[in-house]
């Protein structure tokens, strides 16, 4: 039996998004077990020359950062920028200037969301 609702079965999710909320993070090309082992050589290998003090100075290996750079993702914030900040400054009240402000907010985590 199935327990979803008729309203439920009606709203698109998103495909990542987990059932009861937020998302599930799929590990695509285990990188995580890859990244533990080259963190774990490298403390290793600071522990074995004695380098105790520079064990918290260890980087992360590059595999576990995101695709895309901090810039990147600051940009597709700001997609809806020229739409929704346009309509805010002909708006004369001002809740519908406060209105299209949080619809560029939100609008720009949709985007980056579903970029995963």
């Amino acid at each position: 039996m199935d327990n979803t609702t008729e309203q439920e079965t009606q709203i698109k999710r998103h495909p990542l998004a987990h059932p009861t909320g937020g998302l599930i993070l799929v590990d695509e090309g285990n990188v995580i077990p890859k990244a533990f082992k080259s963190v774990m050589k490298k403390v290793a290998g600071k522990m074995a020359k004695g380098e105790f003090t520079n064990l918290m100075k260890t980087p992360a290996p590059s595999i576990m950062h995101h695709h895309r750079s901090y810039l990147e993702g600051a940009a597709a914030d700001l997609s809806y920028a020229s739409h929704f900040l346009t309509k805010a400054a002909e708006a004369k009240d001002p809740m519908e200037r406060l209105k299209n402000v949080l619809c560029l907010y939100v609008g720009g985590h949709h985007i980056n969301v579903s970029q995963l």
